[in-house]
């Protein structure tokens, strides 16, 4: 785990004192996330969980590319810094592969989220091809030798949530997202199964390069390591 709460000079001289909300809290952790809805409010259920006064959870969407969610994360960091006057402890990016290997151009934008992320420590949660496969694999396990494009992901979320009665008439549309879809995965889905099954598809994946890795996320590996820290203050708070 990260090391806490290290005390780092400001980045920016004159800036305001810290807000008197981040004094308290012990340990930073900062999700950037590709998706400007979906992903951060699945992130946010989290902050219920959180014991009081330990973990500063910010999820934050900013609709850029791969490249891009990575060069908004140090924004992102830097700002949260300069706010708490504090190092952050731990960094997440959250993107997706969609159709970054539609030409050489995305295809290095995808390269460079990579090597940028590393070179700034950040982890790195991808899902090929979309983050509804996380969400997806709450409800039922996949097969790992079959490559799941993202329509493909979205109608298997949508027959899976209306198997459940009172969603019988649920739909799906990710063109137009809302947190019910968050609400509903964390009601009547299970984030124990999903870890299991995302391990087994990274497990089937490992070899080959995240860009190719259809289908596969390194979602789980995020949330496993938020619960872990939740449950470390929880028991030393």
């Amino acid at each position: 785990m990260a090391k806490r709460g290290k005390i780092v000079k400001p980045i920016l001289k004159g800036s305001e004192a810290r807000p008197e909300r981040l004094k308290k809290y012990k340990y930073l952790f900062l999700i950037v996330c590709e998706d400007q809805k979906t992903e951060p409010s699945y992130f946010e259920y989290f902050k219920a969980q959180i014991p009081e006064d330990s973990i500063y959870l910010r999820s934050v969407g900013v609709g850029r590319d791969p490249k891009g969610v990575v060069l908004s994360a140090i924004s992102e960091r830097n700002k949260l810094a300069l706010e708490s006057k504090k190092e952050v402890d731990k960094v997440w990016v959250v993107f997706d592969k969609d159709d970054a290997d539609e030409n050489a151009t995305k295809i290095k934008n995808f390269e460079d989220a990579f090597t940028i992320a590393l070179g700034e420590e950040f982890e790195i949660a991808y899902s090929n091809e979309v983050f509804e496969l996380w969400l997806l694999l709450h409800f039922t396990k996949i097969d790992k030798n079959v490559a799941l494009p993202r329509n493909k992901v979205y109608e298997m979320l949508q027959e899976q949530i209306r198997k459940t009665k009172k969603y019988e008439s649920y739909a799906y549309d990710h063109a137009h997202p809302n947190k019910k879809t968050i609400e509903i995965v964390f009601e009547i889905g299970n984030i124990d199964n999903a870890i299991k099954r995302a391990e087994l598809l990274f497990e089937n994946q490992k070899e080959k390069k995240p860009i190719d890795a259809n289908p596969s996320t390194r979602v789980h590996l995020l949330v496993q390591q938020l619960r872990e820290w939740i449950i470390y203050y929880s028991y030393s708070s």
